[in-house]
């Protein structure tokens, strides 16, 4: 009878662990993130997205992760070094798009921007386009 169980523990074990690796925890977090996000947008709060940033003036022409600060004025680029800037790339044309993320360029190519998808619409019309 101790076998039996030892087995079937044995058994219930690794269906459980194939399943945990199944689990895209970092994309179930994050989308609890991006609804708490949303929310306080639709509340009329200042907001900051995180997004990935290339632009020649703010980012030295070099891709870097920092956020996207919405609300309270114009939106304002952040990074982790330094302060806040205005963030004012013109318009916007979407260039890629997958599962984790939407990539827009402004015109003439000097600034890419970078953020999930659930959150470029919020992101678009605080810039106004």
């Amino acid at each position: 009878m101790g076998e039996l169980v030892g087995i079937v523990v044995k058994g219930i074990v690794v269906v459980v662990g194939n399943l945990l690796t199944m689990i895209d925890t970092a994309e179930l977090l994050g989308a609890r993130r991006r609804r708490a996000r949303a929310a306080a947008s639709a509340r009329g709060e200042r907001v900051e997205y995180p997004c990935v940033l290339r632009d020649a003036e703010l980012t030295a022409g070099r891709e870097r992760r920092g956020r996207l600060v919405v609300g309270d004025g114009p939106v304002r680029w952040r990074s982790l070094r330094e302060e806040p800037a205005l963030f004012d790339p013109g318009e916007l044309t979407m260039q890629a798009v997958d599962r984790q993320a939407v990539t827009f360029h402004a015109a003439g190519g000097r600034t890419e921007l970078r953020l999930h998808p659930d959150e470029a619409p919020a992101v678009l019309r605080a810039l106004g386009g």
